[in-house]
């Protein structure tokens, strides 16, 4: 280093300066030397609903990055046994960032940095494959335009209801698609990073109860005046489960 340098205040408080900017960045050094860890909190009760028979689950998850560098969350995803058997696995597809609007937000990969929390009501479900949309969206244009056309033909009519051809399609869906039935369950939540030894596998316990099967299936009956296809009706709603962890 050059004498002159050495002796320039100048020069010193630009470098201080740009070390203690550098180190502003950091997180604090009791932080970086923690451990890798990540949490995951699971509200105990969790909201299961359908769409044609096709099951759709609602949670509110929790989690917080508890160790000192960032982690990358790259999907979450739930596995589903019924009688020892696995019957689905639901990938996280969207959340609501907002209990106020209610607009559910497209989930891609996220970081939590140190001391991060992700807090969110977060919906799991598999979306129709290319070839089920197509005839679901055909089914649902021709029923719609059926109610609409039977409509001007009995305008007094306060709810229309079209001939079982119509139905027919919808009620094949639900046939193929429809998981929700009576018995225990048990409920794999599977969160992966990009830290394979911090993946996290948390499960739970729970039962569906006859009656409650009944009523999923129940909402078939809505389907030839559109509900369920495409309107929703408030007498078919979803229904909210316990769930019990399985501790180790």
């Amino acid at each position: 280093m050059p004498q002159d340098l050495l002796t320039d205040w100048k020069f010193w408080s630009v470098l201080i300066s740009a070390i203690a900017l550098t180190l502003s960045q950091l997180p604090p050094v009791h932080i970086m030397l923690r451990k890798a860890n990540l949490d995951l909190e699971v509200f105990s009760r969790m909201y299961i609903n359908q769409k044609i028979g096709n099951p759709i689950l609602n949670m509110h998850l929790i989690l917080r990055n508890l160790g000192g560098k960032p982690l990358r969350i790259k999907k979450m995803y739930v596995n589903i046994f019924r009688d020892g058997n696995r019957i689905l696995t639901l990938p996280a597809q969207t959340y609501i960032a907002n209990p106020k609007d209610n607009q559910n937000i497209l989930l891609t990969s996220f970081i939590l940095k140190p001391d991060d929390e992700w807090s969110y009501m977060t919906s799991f479900l598999n979306y129709f494959d290319r070839n089920e949309e197509r005839e679901y969206r055909t089914a649902e244009i021709n029923l719609k335009n059926e109610i609409i056309r039977l409509r001007d033909e009995q305008p007094d009519e306060t709810l229309i209801h079209a001939d079982s051809s119509f139905v027919e399609p919808f009620n094949k869906i639900f046939e193929k698609k429809f998981q929700w039935f009576d018995g225990d369950y048990t409920l794999e939540v599977v969160i992966e990073t990009d830290n394979s030894k911090l993946n996290i596998i948390k499960r739970y316990r729970f039962t569906m109860f006859e009656s409650l099967t009944n009523d999923f299936i129940k909402q078939k009956d809505g389907f030839s005046t559109g509900a369920g296809v495409y309107w929703d009706s408030p007498d078919y709603p979803g229904t909210w489960i316990e769930l019990e962890e399985q501790h180790s």
